[in-house]
């Protein structure tokens, strides 16, 4: 059986970094080809699939022209033709649509009558961005939705459509290693040592909540830090995150993504907060949790059914003041966390565990 894999970036998010895992580990199970929409580093640096195919094309104002000239000759872009070629070349059994974000690619698997599944890591802001008759057809002609959590398939079946399979997000815990000492690297970066260091890891985006930082930061106590662990984006949002730490003097330290030395720098935290208003099932909770720091979150998504009892808090509200009050109750100690429930919750959402259902799920499409 072979399958075609069409993924947004090729980069490090989080669908991405789970895609990555996954074409890792059915590695000889399942041929994989795989076509990135823009020039990520994960797979462009080092790709798990049979066939990796990228897309390099700068998209600048030249490229705009030659596009729109393209359509009007064609009516398909250049980007589409491509992967119309590539499908031609290798055959596949069925295409990939590794997130919603690609709904043009939908239409020509529509065009071609070539089955497609589509792989939902998205809630319903996301939807938003979505024109709706692309949306419509792209979930009307998909074989099969793949939901990254519960409330996914919720909301997926709740429009209608009950063609969802139900297979959670996971990580490879064994690429988890620490190199460098903790407390030293938390100097480095002027971090007290009795300081309690909230940590938070994500694109700085409006949905992540990173607006609401300083809001947090200002119910806080004297000694609690929060850190960022992410990219951010040139936006007026960002000077205003920036000027508010300035002027207020909180206790914020952005790091950027880190992608070298991710995990020492996300095992500095004493515990991980969790400030988006949405995140279907965020791959960072379960690096949290096998880091053994325990998880403090907005009711947003998929953390309400990943943290059970002994590993922290879902807070029911999208209040700043009751998001650090829960923070403040953990430091304290009045909410209690157990490093081993932690870890071993962690456990059961590693690739390890979780292959067999994909395996499984291949098989069962090839009949």
């Amino acid at each position: 059986m072979k399958i075609f894999f069409i993924t947004p970036t090729g980069g490090r998010t989080g669908s991405e970094m789970m895609l990555w895992y996954l074409l890792k580990y059915i590695k000889g199970k399942i041929r994989t080809v795989i076509y990135t929409r823009q020039n990520g580093e994960l797979f462009a640096q080092d790709s798990p699939a049979d066939e990796t195919f990228i897309n390099k094309t700068y998209q600048g104002f030249l490229y705009k022209i030659y596009e729109g000239v393209y359509y009007k000759l064609f009516k398909q872009t250049p980007e589409i033709s491509k992967i119309k070629r590539i499908h031609q070349s290798v055959k596949p059994d069925f295409w990939y649509l590794n997130t919603m974000m690609s709904p043009d690619v939908a239409e020509l698997a529509i065009a071609l009558r070539v089955k497609y599944i589509v792989h939902v890591h998205e809630l319903v802001t996301i939807y938003d961005e979505i024109r709706q008759q692309q949306f419509i057809e792209q979930l009307q002609n998909a074989s099969l939705i793949i939901c990254c959590s519960t409330i996914v398939q919720k909301r997926i079946n709740q429009m209608g459509y009950q063609n969802t399979v139900l297979l959670h997000e996971y990580i490879d815990t064994s690429l988890i290693k620490i190199k460098f000492d903790r407390e030293q690297l938390r100097s480095t970066l002027g971090i007290p040592r009795n300081a309690f260091v909230w940590l938070m890891s994500g694109s700085m985006n409006l949905r992540k909540g990173y607006d609401m930082v300083p809001d947090l930061l200002e119910n806080m106590p004297e000694n609690s830090y929060l850190v960022w662990l992410g990219s951010k984006k040139d936006a007026g949002l960002n000077y205003y995150l920036e000027q508010r730490v300035l002027q207020e003097n909180l206790n914020f330290v952005y790091l950027g993504s880190q992608s070298d030395d991710y995990y020492d720098y996300f095992n500095i935290a004493d515990g991980f907060v969790l400030t988006a208003r949405e995140d279907p099932f965020p791959l960072v909770m379960i690096e949290a949790a096998f880091l053994q720091k325990p998880i403090v979150a907005f009711n947003s998504g998929g953390v309400s059914e990943f943290v059970i009892d002994g590993m922290g808090v879902v807070v029911d509200s999208f209040n700043p003041k009751d998001l650090a009050n829960a923070m403040q109750k953990v430091e304290c100690g009045e909410i209690k966390n157990d490093k081993s429930i932690l870890q071993n919750r962690a456990l059961e959402f590693d690739v390890k565990n979780q292959i067999g259902k994909w395996v499984q799920l291949f098989s069962n499409l090839n009949q």
